[in-house]
């Protein structure tokens, strides 16, 4: 049964990621400038606010550290002391933002920017931000010409892609800090776009619709939708596999000022999601 574990309504609720060590989920608002950790033992939510827009983290080896992704760039957070520290700027465009990320299995943040002009209703769609590896102090490019850079996922040496204005779900070759061998998946319904996403151990991704009010199964051993998940809430962003037995879905939502039930919601599946990568760079904080 579909539940809300987060009844606030967040205006772009963003990034989930559930970090197995302190059973608790991370999420953020983007456009609210706050970070969230939800603890599934207390049923407590800690906010983290910023002076900028937050977009998405990632896990570090030190379960008190996490990476997180403001406008100036990629900081280390230490969650106790609430300490951040600089760690690099892959973009170097003014008046752009990160969007969504994931950690790779070697460890590298695989993460997306984009163009602030592509927020909210009058966005302007420009194809003109990238998606980095990034490694440290190290950032190189794996994808340029992206406008809304959004979920990834992987799967040995194959990761799975989104940009949200091409409506579907595209998988590249990946190794060695390069993609190759693009391929389209699959393409969404019309009048939607897809979001945030993520892959469960049975090999299905689990993708947000943005404007489709659900979550979209798409069986990779099938190649085919074989299932869906409808929110009472019309734009899903993004969503992740946690809980006790990694068998609950996550899912974040956005509010746009709107909706007052666009909060985080879970539910629990006969399916099983995989624990996140962590990042091994050497941080202080």
């Amino acid at each position: 049964m579909l539940q809300e574990v987060f009844a606030t309504p967040l205006f772009l609720g963003e990034g989930p990621i559930w970090d197995e060590r302190i059973r608790s989920l991370y999420f953020v608002d983007i456009l609210s400038k706050r970070m969230y950790r939800y603890s599934l033992h207390t049923k407590n939510t800690e906010e983290f606010p910023f002076d900028e827009f937050i977009s998405c983290i990632a896990l570090h080896d030190d379960p008190n550290i996490v990476l997180i992704a403001l406008e100036s760039g990629i900081h280390a957070l230490n969650t106790s002391t609430r300490e951040t520290t600089f760690v690099v700027q892959p973009e170097k465009n003014p008046n752009y933002r990160f969007n969504d990320g994931s950690v790779d299995r070697e460890g590298n943040w695989v993460i997306g920017s984009m163009n602030n002009i592509n927020n909210g209703a009058e966005a302007m769609h420009q194809p003109d931000a990238s998606l980095y590896r990034v490694n440290g102090s190290e950032a190189n490019v794996l994808l340029e010409n992206v406008t809304i850079s959004n979920g990834i996922a992987f799967s040995g040496r194959e990761m799975y892609y989104i940009d949200s204005i091409q409506g579907n779900v595209r998988r590249f070759d990946y190794s060695n800090g390069e993609l190759r061998n693009e391929k389209i998946v699959f393409e969404v319904e019309k009048d939607v776009s897809p979001d945030g996403m993520t892959l469960s151990k049975s090999n299905k991704l689990y993708v947000a619709l943005w404007g489709g009010a659900k979550i979209i199964v798409y069986d990779l051993n099938k190649s085919a939708l074989v299932s869906e998940i409808s929110l009472p809430v019309p734009n899903p962003t993004s969503c992740t596999f946690g809980g006790k037995d990694m068998n609950t879905l996550f899912i974040t939502t956005a509010s746009l000022g709107e909706r007052t039930d666009a909060g985080v919601y879970a539910i629990n599946l006969e399916d099983e999601g995989h624990i996140e990568n962590k990042v091994h760079w050497p941080v202080s904080g």
